[in-house]
């Protein structure tokens, strides 16, 4: 995984995007934080003038797409199991809780950009902090 060292030795902030930033064109307006995000939400950005962005801000080295390793996938399905929530998830969401999961191991404090509320509960309920693109986000 790229930068994690210069990440844990300067504090820097580190995000991890859902579909819904890439949908505000929030990789283009962020910085002094690592942006990641997982193959999957990168799938999900369809619409054209958003596909637009997202390609830019890639060729720009705005972000970093990291698949977490198998382990951290199988953690995640097994949490959104526990929470009844393995329905109410898509494949991105799984991808971007497990890489939330990996980062918290790798001694970092990861920060969702999510409005989906399920994803929002179950981050909370494990502690890894959330922040809503577009909507208020859950209240507890």
């Amino acid at each position: 995984m790229r930068d994690l060292k210069r990440c844990r030795e300067s504090n820097l902030k580190v995000l991890i995007l859902d579909t819904a930033a890439f949908l505000a064109a929030l990789p283009l307006q962020i910085y002094d934080v690592e942006l990641y995000t997982v193959p999957a939400v990168v799938d999900e950005v369809k619409d054209y003038e958003s596909r637009t962005r997202l390609e830019f801000a890639a060729i720009v080295d705005r972000f970093h797409v990291e698949m977490p390793e198998d382990k951290y996938f199988k953690k995640a399905v097994e949490i959104a199991k526990r929470f009844k929530a393995i329905d109410k998830l898509s494949m991105a969401d799984i991808q971007v809780l497990a890489l939330a999961l990996k980062l918290r191991d790798c001694e970092l404090k990861p920060i969702v950009v999510t409005d989906d509320y399920t994803l929002q509960r179950i981050l909370t309920y494990i502690g890894i902090d959330f922040k809503p693109v577009k909507t208020i986000g859950i209240k507890s």
